[in-house]
């Protein structure tokens, strides 16, 4: 991981370089460049114009726009899909238990 804190200039300058660069670290998010010309950003793949708006709602200094860069991240590596049916689940048994008794 960088030891210096990275900014908007920083990242821009990264995505521009055709050659496969180290990792680019945005807090705890490593954005890496893949062969086909598309950022993968903590193993979900996103097109270079997806990944620069990621990156632009993480420098962002709105705690909302930090979660909604998460939420997308989550939803395009599957993460959402399975916290969302494990929270049914739970809901679901939750339910049963209450109606048994």
């Amino acid at each position: 991981m960088p030891s210096k804190m990275a900014d908007e200039k920083d990242f821009k300058t990264w995505v521009k370089t055709r050659w496969m660069a180290q990792p680019f670290y945005i807090g705890n998010h490593k954005f890496e460049k893949t062969r086909d010309g598309s950022i993968k950003i903590d193993r979900a793949i996103f097109e270079i114009e997806e990944a620069e708006e990621i990156a632009r709602l993480f420098f962002s200094r709105n705690p909302i726009s930090q979660l909604s860069a998460q939420v997308a991240i989550w939803e395009r590596n599957g993460t959402l899909v399975k916290a969302i049916l494990l929270g049914t689940i739970i809901l679901l048994v939750i339910v049963i238990i209450f109606v048994r008794h």
